[in-house]
């Protein structure tokens, strides 16, 4: 089956939502008895009410960095309407638009390591001949230096004033509380994300088909996306209904993420994990096939990549008093820093087309890929 000519009908609604809007149903959470991560919820409902409920919600997210690398977030003051709405229009964009327009705006990410555009099905490269059945449109949160499908187009201002709130309003909050947590100035990482300034940070639609033959699916354990960290500082997954997304705890054992309605899956990623000298751990995740009860059905969601602006270089804060009491020292060899830029570019050029993504991880392997002279684990 050739990507941008689906059968969207499998398992999903396909109802139009006025304007030539699809809209995506998602499938009913599962019933199944299945290992579920227990992941801190941090309701920043209450930060308004100041100093002592800021300071107490920090103190969840120290909790959570140190233990999974995950926390949902709720209370965030984007409703889950406006989520859903969000979503509809990644489902539109990716249903709607012509496989020769996916093509001619293609991101190739191997040769410019940035997340840009189309990712077509069948691009990342899976152990023993297997590829993906995932598709994806990125965009960089200006939507201004890149060819945009003419799906979008009609929404183009509400999708620009989701990403700016998201960013604002919700992810602004987010890093302050991370500030808060290592008891360093509340902004710290407020101004190492600056909206105004250039990054390489992007929003996603995705999709993930349930379409592997069973041959293809033995060959990869019904893995869909493996498991690896996420490059950035922190990502934000908009949670879906289907159990997919999998954390890997300190035993090995992966365990699904439950479902928050209206509520953000978040993970810390490299970059963060850096700046705390592995204090606060990057995430271990993956992707995998669902429930029985969830079976053939599509997972669609909005995402975004928070990736530090171009020219910080996230080493260790040592101000911080909270990682001086910790012991903890610079992950950087001999002070060899790398800059946001250089590292993002480099390591989406090699995301699904390493040779080390390409071999067969035993359960509980940890593979390590060096990258900008950088070592990037990878996990079974």
């Amino acid at each position: 089956m050739s990507p941008g000519n689906i059968n969207a009908d499998k398992g999903n609604g396909h109802a139009k939502a006025g304007g030539g809007l699809l809209h995506f149903t998602p499938v009913a959470e599962s019933k199944v008895d299945v290992p579920y991560a227990d992941l801190t919820n941090i309701d920043i409902s209450t930060w308004d009410q100041g100093l002592v409920a800021q300071q107490k919600l920090a103190k969840q997210l120290f909790t959570a960095m140190t233990t999974d690398g995950f926390f949902v977030l709720t209370g965030f003051g984007i409703s889950e309407e406006e989520i859903t709405r969000q979503v509809d229009i990644g489902y539109t964009v990716i249903e709607k638009t012509p496989l020769e327009e996916k093509k001619e705006l293609e991101g190739h990410m191997d040769h410019t390591g940035i997340y840009r555009g189309f990712k077509l099905r069948q691009y990342y490269e899976m152990e023993n001949g297997v590829k993906d059945q995932i598709e994806q449109f990125n965009w960089q949160r200006d939507m201004e230096d890149q060819s945009m499908p003419l799906t979008i187009k009609p929404y183009i201002p509400e999708v620009k004033s989701f990403c700016e709130r998201v960013h604002k309003d919700v992810l602004y909050k987010v890093y302050q509380l991370f500030a808060l947590a290592l008891k360093l100035p509340i902004n710290t990482f407020v101004d190492f994300h600056t909206y105004e300034e250039k990054d390489d940070s992007w929003f996603r639609y995705m999709a993930y088909y349930d379409e592997f033959d069973p041959e293809d699916a033995d060959k990869v354990g019904g893995v869909w996306l493996k498991g690896h960290q996420d490059h950035g500082a922190v990502t934000m997954v908009f949670s879906q209904p289907m159990a997919s997304l999998q954390v890997r705890d300190d035993q090995g054992k992966w365990r699904y993420t439950r479902h928050t309605p209206g509520g953000i899956i978040i993970n810390c990623g490299i970059m963060m994990e850096w700046w705390t000298g592995g204090l606060f751990k990057a995430a271990n995740h993956r992707v995998a096939a669902p429930p029985d009860d969830q079976r053939n059905h599509t997972r669609c969601g909005v995402f975004y990549f928070s990736i530090p602006n171009n020219d910080v270089r996230p080493d260790l804060l040592t101000e911080s008093s909270v990682l001086q009491e910790a012991g903890v020292h610079s992950l950087f060899k001999d002070g060899k820093t790398i800059d946001a830029l250089t590292f993002s570019r480099a390591r989406v050029a090699k995301v699904g087309k390493s040779e080390v993504y390409k071999q067969s991880w035993a359960a509980g392997t940890r593979l390590v890929e060096v990258i900008a002279g950088v070592e990037v684990p990878h996990f079974g």
